[in-house]
């Protein structure tokens, strides 16, 4: 603020006083999000309570799984990346379905997450006519 003062005040008389100079601006702040209740599952791993879709999280990252195959991301709703082998602890899930709307005897909701997910987009690796098939589901 105290170099922002001279050169406001160099830009109001500009040519009458014949000042010139420079300022350094600088912005910060923070960004916060409210992360979604998360609920115990099994050691090392939680999950979101009351939600659309079983997402857990585990080895600080997020992971989804669709039609059998596992995805991670940073993000609980977005971002999904295919993995090949997610850790033990993610792939012991025997039925991660069963975890929709999961929530423990007595629990109550202290942070909803957003309700917007967008599921992977899965790449179809059979190749037909020589082309790879995207689809989004």
């Amino acid at each position: 603020m105290r170099k922002l003062v001279p050169f406001l005040i160099c830009a109001a008389l500009g040519t009458l006083a014949g000042c010139s100079g420079s300022a350094t601006y600088r912005v910060s702040g923070t960004y916060a999000t409210t992360a979604p209740d998360m609920v115990y599952v099994s050691p090392g791993v939680r999950v979101i309570a009351d939600y659309d879709e079983p997402v857990f999280f585990a080895d600080g990252s997020y992971w989804y799984n669709h039609d059998g195959y596992w995805y991670r991301s940073a993000y609980y709703n977005r971002g999904w990346t295919y993995v090949s082998s997610p850790p033990r602890v993610i792939a012991s899930i025997s039925s991660p379905h069963a975890y929709v709307h999961y929530r423990p005897h007595n629990y109550v909701v202290h942070r909803r997450p957003v309700q917007r997910f967008d599921r992977p987009v899965v790449r179809d690796h059979r190749a037909r006519r020589g082309r790879v098939i995207y689809r989004n589901r």
